[in-house]
């Protein structure tokens, strides 16, 4: 009993390590659209469009700046597995294909 307790214990604990992270979304507010003839709160929104599409633009940048360093770390890690496959393993002598086998 005491065995299959900490089983499903460490289980449910275990499942959010591997799960992947929610997709970041972005905290800017879209203003209202007021009456066009209120010309104070028209050029109000107007103000808080151009604030808004800031908002975006920094977030769009500062996640695609993240996905360029991304893919530069991925391609450092590529880099190194094909240097040590080229000096460290004998590729098709001591890992030959499957077709090869036969």
């Amino acid at each position: 009993m005491h065995l299959s307790w900490c089983v499903l214990v460490c289980a449910l604990f275990a499942v959010p390590l591997g799960a992947h992270q929610r997709d970041p979304e972005h905290a800017c507010a879209a203003p209202v659209r007021p009456d066009k003839s209120d010309a104070v709160a028209w050029n109000h929104f107007v103000d808080l469009v151009d604030e808004y599409r800031a908002c975006v633009n920094r977030f769009v940048e500062r996640h695609y700046a993240a996905s360029d360093r991304h893919r530069v770390v991925a391609n450092s890690a590529t880099r190194d597995w094909s240097g040590f496959v080229r000096s460290e393993l004998n590729v098709p002598e001591d890992f030959p294909h499957e077709s090869d086998r036969r």
